[in-house]
């Protein structure tokens, strides 16, 4: 890249060569993730349980799915010597339930601890599903009405607000949806000022430098930047909630949408960059080609070290 962009002989040779390696490059994501039966981002459910923390409680989602990912429903209950007397008596109850709704309820044989004042299932969560609570110091068990995943990762919240808990069940209380809409618009607007700023960084770097040339450079990410992110947005709300092909399909969906920013800008910039204050077009497309593929693999680092932002 730094060849091409120094300018010389056999410009347009090499500028076809830097293009079939950072396209390559761009595909390495694809490569770096673990290898599973089924691979991809895969939806969650996570329910607020307000009034819950400090209070040991234990939670599931019972469904009439009988199966889910790993999760399935089960004929009998063989519970290991390791747990606790609340997390032993949950296991119970839960499938007690299943037993008394036969198929209508299924208990996939997963419980998560709920001490903490939230219920999460982060990996293949049922579509349709009701919480079940139990908690194990006054022998409560609470049941919500049905409710359903509306996005790729749904957020609900209960409240135990004008309930008591005393013993036995009490069944179709309500879940209300809770989705963090300022959360997921701060997340929006980090990881454009991020890629753009990244972008404008290189492109310092390289030479760009005038005013003119970081304002162009500047209002082409945040429109190529920020039509990408909403893009996607909208696809995990709206196509989240679909089980199988959409969740394998986020990441092919992800790199066809940088290929076609990386497009977008590669024209803008051919037309309104190239041949001024000296810069050549092989210039251009390497800085586009490298700036593109650095956002990429630095947004793909920190997607680990900073879930929330992506």
């Amino acid at each position: 890249v730094l060849s091409l962009m120094r300018g010389g002989s056999g410009m347009k040779q090499r500028s076809m060569w830097i293009k079939t390696v950072c396209l390559l490059c761009l595909l390495l994501p694809l490569f770096c993730l673990p290898v599973h039966a089924d691979v991809g981002p895969k939806p969650s459910v996570t329910i607020t349980l307000e009034g819950v923390k400090g209070r040991e409680c234990w939670g599931t989602l019972l469904t009439p799915q009988r199966s889910t990912g790993p999760y399935s429903a089960s004929g009998s209950l063989d519970l290991s010597e390791e747990l606790g007397a609340g997390e032993r008596e949950a296991w119970e109850q839960f499938f007690k339930l299943e037993q008394e709704n036969g198929e209508e309820l299924s208990f996939l044989s997963y419980v998560d601890d709920c001490s903490d004042g939230q219920f999460s299932w982060t990996y293949r969560p049922p579509s349709e599903f009701q919480l079940a609570l139990w908690f194990p110091e006054t022998q409560t068990l609470l049941v919500s009405e049905r409710e359903g995943r509306y996005a790729f990762d749904s957020y609900f919240t209960f409240s135990l607000k004008g309930i008591i808990l005393t013993e036995g069940e009490q069944t179709g209380l309500p879940l209300t949806h809770s989705y963090p809409y300022g959360r997921a618009l701060l997340a929006f607007l980090g990881r454009v000022a991020l890629t753009v700023g990244i972008e404008l960084l290189i492109a310092w770097g390289v030479g760009f430098r005038s005013r003119r040339q970081l304002n162009i450079i500047l209002i082409a990410n945040l429109i190529t930047q920020g039509l990408l992110n909403l893009g996607l947005n909208l696809y995990t709300y709206f196509c989240g909630a679909l089980v199988g092909m959409a969740g394998i399909f986020m990441l092919p969906v992800y790199l066809l949408a940088e290929l076609m920013v990386v497009a977008v800008e590669l024209s803008l910039y051919r037309r309104l960059l190239a041949g001024r204050d000296g810069m050549s077009r092989e210039r251009v497309t390497a800085y586009t080609w490298a700036a593109n593929l650095l956002s990429l693999l630095v947004g793909y680092i920190l997607s680990f070290l900073l879930p929330g932002l992506f």
